[in-house]
């Protein structure tokens, strides 16, 4: 079974299914409750939260970046019960410049171990000194009132330009109970972060790795998971793998003790882990939106191994809808329990899905765990003009450019958040359809508008663009 931390922190990764808990009845006034395994819960009331990023406009300054918090409660998220976090709010380093895209990476995680899930915000495009792109990580520390200040984790290699939090997951790779940040970079260094305080970090190693340097082409994801159930995480680094001189498309998986990798023939642009097939031991689903997949694989005890690999597309048994060019299915991937039956389910974007002759507005797959493990049996397909979703399909929208599953509304099944960062000319909206028995309903169903949460309402502001990446914490 996955190990727990302190405090019960949440992991920046989709983790083990059949853990979402309901919330305490009578949790104490003025503590808070443990974050639940699978969601992350800034404020400590035992309901999950969301997290959103936007490239908005703040205080005049264009695309300076803002981070979204909706807090959950029984009746699910809303608009009226948001947190917009800035370079420009008190107590978070940095300052409000143009084009930062504060945020643009985002993990979440109880770094402290005080009870309440903190923001860890990648911001690749920082300028430091004069590295146009040097790239700058902040944790943003939650608390019973939500976030409040934060703190930046140095680059250890400030020359190397580098774009710094370029990718982001926290997991606990050496076991010992508390957890870590992996911070990427667009070179091949992966760095390891951990006793993570409000003052900064103690302790700080890298990884350097296999995938192609130099080009954020060539890297693309991050994800963290116990696949061999020996109570450490292991982590996946997903890019353009050079074993050959060829840069072929590759999954890098460093075990705990984040020795040599073994290597999986999937180009991950995106990735999550849970336990689909409900073993005890975490499993892996890889997004390969060029070539229209998912790749999942099994964890076992000698870990995760190309034999019990199982690659699903839309023209999958089960699975809705048609392979066609383009439609980049698996641009982002997303895990948690959605119908509470003990098996993680998988949420899989199709952000330039056609739905009939609507040009990319984008579409959101989902695949259901089983003692099988993930299949196309009793998939789902969700758009805007599925039934009880709010809005209309319209051409360009790109519903599904970001998913995240989390249980806001305490019910112990996870619901399905999705992004569309083109909505509304390009100003982005947040849907959050809940979790059931049946899969993903529409009885919590939600959808606000960058001017509802109150971003600057202006081109460009692609709220919705990005969510902890392929996690349900």
């Amino acid at each position: 079974m996955r190990h727990s931390y302190r405090s019960a922190p949440v992991l920046a990764v989709a983790l083990a299914a059949g853990l979402l808990a309901a919330t305490p009845a009578h949790a104490a006034p003025n503590a808070p409750t443990a974050p639940l395994r699978g969601q992350g819960d800034v404020n400590g009331d035992g309901y999950g939260d969301l997290v959103t990023a936007s490239e908005a406009a703040v205080s005049g300054v264009p695309r300076a970046g803002a981070i979204v918090v909706n807090t959950g409660s029984s009746a699910g998220v809303s608009a009226g019960r948001t947190q917009i976090v800035t370079q420009g709010s008190p107590g978070v380093p940095g300052a409000l410049e143009e084009n930062d895209e504060f945020g643009s990476a985002l993990a979440t995680g109880d770094l402290d171990g005080d009870g309440y899930t903190d923001i860890v915000a990648g911001t690749p495009d920082e300028k430091v000194g004069s590295d146009v792109a040097g790239g700058a990580v902040t944790v943003l520390w939650g608390s019973k009132s939500g976030i409040v200040g934060g703190t930046d984790l140095p680059d250890p290699a400030p020359t190397k330009h580098d774009r710094f939090g370029d990718r982001l997951v926290v997991g606990d790779f050496d076991g010992d109970g508390n957890p870590e940040l992996a911070v990427g970079t667009s070179s091949n260094d992966v760095w390891i972060f951990g006793a993570i305080s409000r003052g900064g970090a103690e302790d700080r190693r890298r990884l350097t790795t296999a995938i192609a340097p130099g080009s954020s082409d060539y890297y693309r994801a991050l994800a963290a998971g116990d696949f061999d159930g020996d109570g450490r995480d292991d982590l996946v680094v997903g890019g353009r793998y050079d074993e050959d001189g060829s840069y072929g498309g590759a999954s890098l998986v460093y075990a705990g003790a984040l020795g040599d990798p073994a290597v999986l023939p999937a180009d991950a642009h995106a990735a999550a882990t849970g336990d689909f097939d409900a073993d005890g031991r975490d499993d892996l689903i890889v997004g390969s939106p060029d070539g229209n997949s998912v790749t999942v694989y099994a964890g076992a005890a000698a870990g995760l191994s190309t034999s019990g690999r199982r690659t699903l597309t839309q023209d999958s048994p089960g699975v809705p809808g048609a392979t066609e060019p383009g439609d980049t299915f698996g641009e982002a991937v997303a895990v948690g329990d959605i119908d509470g039956d003990g098996f993680a389910d998988a949420a899989v974007g199709v952000e330039f899905e056609t739905i009939g002759s609507v040009p990319n507005a984008g579409g959101v797959v989902v695949l259901r765990g089983s003692a099988e493990g993930l299949t196309g049996v009793g998939s789902q397909a969700v758009h805007q003009g599925t039934a009880g979703v709010p809005g209309a399909n319209e051409p360009y929208d790109r519903f599904g450019a970001s998913v995240r599953l989390t249980d806001t509304n305490g019910d112990a099944r996870a619901d399905l958040a999705v992004g569309a960062p083109m909505e509304d000319t390009s100003n982005g909206a947040l849907w959050n359809l809940g979790g059931s028995a049946g899969g993903v309903g529409t009885s919590y169903a939600i959808a606000f508008s960058a001017a509802d949460v109150g971003l600057s309402k202006a081109p460009w502001t692609y709220f919705g663009r990005s969510m902890p990446v392929g996690d349900g914490a």
